[in-house]
């Protein structure tokens, strides 16, 4: 998931894309980091509006804007849509996806007392030592509060209840019956990205063509009048 997230992160922010724009060159841009290199091009008391090119980040090409400066470039819809997927399917948390698909094993013998998980449902301070993570709930539970939170019937027999860990790691555990779910997401969003490059480079020669005809037009007429 690292390398797919890199190839999601905007060269100037180094965050994931957020409304990115699709340039000439088949890069993409976020619209504030865009909009943040021509405002530092402009001089003193000097508009954003009065900016007509910019040079891409990554590859160096002067990108030319239109009357409507980057309200005139394309949206990168395509590469939000991938982006949104990634969010849903990353994991919430400190740990990386990576770490997170295999349970850590916790020895409560051996955590000090300030390691010691404690219930975070008591309403008793201080609160009972935990005898249960519940990795569906994402909270430890001491017997008394398990026993009332979780009565053997559905849906609650359906969560999953572990040995108690630190809260800091509750929310880096993965379900392992999702396991090849995820897999196949992270697969799928990697041929997504490779097309989404593909089409970008297409359309760049797509621009680079229509560019051509138009001054190869603009050379044409400019020898008709000069004819006539």
């Amino acid at each position: 998931m690292e390398t797919l997230e890199s190839e999601l992160t905007c060269p100037i922010c180094l965050e994931l894309f957020e409304d990115p724009l699709l340039l000439p060159c088949a890069h993409s841009l976020c619209f504030n980091c865009a909009h943040r290199i021509l405002v530092s091009h402009c001089a003193t008391n000097e508009s954003v509006e009065s900016i007509t090119a910019f040079q891409c980040p990554t590859c160096r090409h002067v990108i030319t804007l239109s009357q409507r400066g980057l309200d005139g470039l394309k949206r990168n819809v395509t590469l939000q849509n991938i982006i949104d997927r990634f969010q849903k399917a990353s994991v919430s948390g400190p740990n990386s996806p990576s770490e997170t698909r295999r349970e850590r094993a916790f020895d409560a013998n051996t955590m000090t007392s300030a390691e010691k998980v404690l219930c975070q449902f008591c309403d008793q301070d201080p609160a009972q030592d935990a005898v249960k993570t519940c990795v569906t709930c994402e909270v430890s539970y001491c017997d008394e509060c398990l026993k009332a939170t979780h009565p053997n019937k559905k849906p609650f027999t359906g969560h999953r209840l572990i040995e108690p860990i630190p809260d800091s790691h509750i929310r880096g555990l993965m379900c392992l019956e999702h396991e090849d779910e995820k897999q196949n997401l992270e697969s799928n969003l990697t041929n997504l990205i490779k097309r989404n490059t593909e089409l970008e480079t297409l359309l760049a020669k797509l621009i680079q063509t229509c560019q051509h005809v138009e001054l190869e037009c603009s050379i044409l007429f400019s020898r008709v009048a000069h004819w006539n």
